[in-house]
């Protein structure tokens, strides 16, 4: 029997930060996909709908199918974009933002917030790999 491929898409226009957790999803079969803006990660899930979950920063570029939607809220929006095209897609957001108001909104819809330069790795990887198999709802 062929298991379903597994595709984490990344959504973050600081791609580089990434670099040590595709390392260790590539190396569990997990295909990771980088996009640097809400445009070009709407276009993706638009034509691949096979994306296990989404990792999203919130403050990026929103590209140009989106030309006024500011950066700092991007994330935001693209968000509540997915909860209404994808919800099946579990989210994960990996970012910065530090205003608990809108995280705990975040959670709210469901999504994982990992603060960026503070979650360790192991966390990280174990949280997605848990997210695409179904086993961390928040």
């Amino acid at each position: 029997m062929r298991t379903k491929k597994q595709i984490a898409l990344f959504v973050d226009d600081e791609p580089f930060l990434q670099e040590a957790l595709f390392a260790v999803l590539e190396a569990e079969g997990i295909t990771c996909v980088s996009t640097s803006s809400v445009s070009e990660a709407m276009a993706y899930l638009h034509k691949n709908e096979e994306v296990s979950v989404i990792v999203t920063d919130i403050m990026m570029p929103s590209g140009e199918s989106y030309k006024n939607i500011d950066s700092s809220m991007a994330g935001f929006f693209f968000v509540d974009e997915v909860l209404k095209k994808f919800p099946k897609i579990p989210m994960i957001c990996l970012s910065v933002i530090g205003d608990q108001r809108k995280i705990n909104q975040l959670k709210k819809k469901g999504v994982l917030y990992l603060r960026k330069g503070e979650t360790p790795l192991d966390t990280a990887i174990d949280l997605i790999k848990s997210k695409i198999r179904g086993f961390v709802r928040f």
